[in-house]
C-alpha cells in the first residue's frame, strides 16, 4: 500500500511551520531514530530526506506547490544531492555507504540541509561498529531567564524547569544568578544537558542571563553609569548633592561653581560586583545634566536680563573667529 505521508505529516508538523519548528521536530525524530543509537534506518531514511527539502526554503516551495495540485512527492524530492537524488542505505556498487554518511554528518559537514549532528551526538569521530560502541556525550542544552536590574546587581535565585529532547522527561533546578550579572551573560551547569550514548556523558546545561534595564542606572561590565540633571543655577553657583547607588545607599557628591554640562564624576567601587573577579567592584560614573528653565515668569526673566547684561564673557569667540 503506497504510503500518503507527506514530509510534514513525517515530521510530525504543520504546513506552515517555520524554520525553527522544522528544526526542532527533526532533531527529536534523529535522536529518536538515528541507527548509530539503536533506531530505525528505514524511519530515520524517512525523516531525513523530509528534513533535506523543507530546510531548503526554494525546495519547500516546489514541495508546496506540488502538494497544492494533489501531489505527493516521494522519496526522491529532495535529496542533498539534488531534486532527483535518492538516499539509499546500503553498501554496494550503486548504492551510499551508510558509515560514510554519518561520518559527514556527526562532523557537521553539510549533510541533510546543514543539519549539524555534532549538536545531538557529541561530536564523536570514527566509524561503523567501533564508533556505534563508543561512549558519546550527550549534546548541550540551552534556555534563559529574566532577572530585574536590582536582581543583577544582589544576584538571584531561580527555580526552572526544562525537557530533555531524547527522553521528554521534565527536570528542574535552581539557578544561583551571581550579584553582578550583565545581560548576556552565561551559566553552565555541567551535566545536566542531554544524555550521552553508550555510557557516555550527559551535556551542559547552559542558560543565559537577560537583566532588565534600569530606569537610571545603565550597565557597562561592572561599571555603573547615571544622567544626574541640575539646574542652570545650580551648574553656575556650585551645590551639593546626593546621588543613590546601585546598592540602594547615597553618597554626597560636590558640584563645583561653574560646573558645565556633560562633566562626569566618578566615584571608585560604587559599580556592581565584578563577576569576573570576584571581591571587586567596578565605579559609579554620574553624568551632570544641565537644565534649561522653559516658561519663565516676569521676575525670572527680568533677573535674567539683568545677569545677561551683567556678564560680559564672549561665549563664542572660537566660533566667530571664523566668521565673516
Amino acid at each position: 500500500m503506497t504510503d500518503k505521508r507527506n514530509y510534514y505529516d513525517i515530521l510530525g508538523v504543520k504546513r506552515d511551520a517555520d524554520a525553527d519548528e522544522i528544526r526542532k521536530a527533526f532533531r527529536k525524530l534523529a535522536v529518536k531514530y538515528h541507527p548509530d543509537a539503536g533506531g530505525d534506518a528505514q524511519k530515520f531514511k524517512e525523516i531525513s530526506e523530509a528534513y533535506t527539502t523543507l530546510s531548503d526554503p526554494q525546495k519547500r516551495k516546489e514541495y508546496d506547490q506540488l502538494l497544492m495540485f494533489g501531489g505527493i512527492p516521494g522519496a526522491d524530492f529532495g535529496g542533498s544531492g539534488g531534486r532527483n537524488r535518492t538516499y539509499t542505505y546500503t553498501t554496494g556498487a550503486n548504492g551510499t555507504d551508510w558509515s560514510e554518511i554519518f561520518d559527514n554528518i556527526r562532523s557537521g559537514d553539510g549533510a541533510f540541509g546543514g543539519f549539524d549532528f555534532s549538536s545531538i551526538f557529541g561530536g564523536a569521530g570514527g566509524s561503523g561498529a567501533a564508533r556505534s560502541n563508543r561512549p558519546v556525550k550527550g549534546g548541550d542544552l540551552t534556555m534563559s531567564i529574566d532577572i530585574t536590574a536590582e536582581e543583577a546587581f544582589s544576584g538571584a535565585q531561580r527555580k526552572v524547569s526544562y525537557t530533555i529532547p531524547s527522553t521528554g522527561e521534565r527536570q528542574s533546578l535552581t539557578v544561583k544568578v551571581p550579584a553582578g550579572a550583565v545581560d548576556g551573560g552565561k551559566l553552565r551547569y555541567r551535566g545536566r544537558g542531554e544524555y550521552g550514548m553508550n555510557g557516555g556523558a550527559r551535556g551542559d546545561l547552559v542558560i543565559t542571563t537577560h537583566v532588565a534595564e534600569h530606569p537610571l542606572f545603565k550597565r557597562d561590565g561592572a561599571d555603573v553609569r547615571m544622567e544626574l540633571p541640575l539646574s542652570m543655577y545650580e551648574a553656575a553657583l556650585g551645590t551639593t548633592v546626593d546621588v543613590p547607588t546601585p546598592e540602594g545607599k547615597e553618597v554626597r557628591l560636590k558640584i563645583p561653581a561653574g560646573t558645565q554640562n556633560g562633566k562626569t564624576f566618578r566615584f571608585k567601587d560604587l559599580g556592581a560586583p565584578d563577576v569576573k573577579r570576584k571581591g571587586n567592584k567596578g565605579a559609579l560614573y554620574v553624568t551632570v545634566q544641565v537644565k534649561v528653565p522653559t516658561m519663565l515668569s516676569k521676575k525670572e526673566r527680568d533677573a535674567l536680563e539683568a545677569l545677561k547684561s551683567a556678564d560680559e564673557r564672549s561665549y563664542r569667540e572660537e566660533v566667530e573667529r571664523y566668521g565673516a
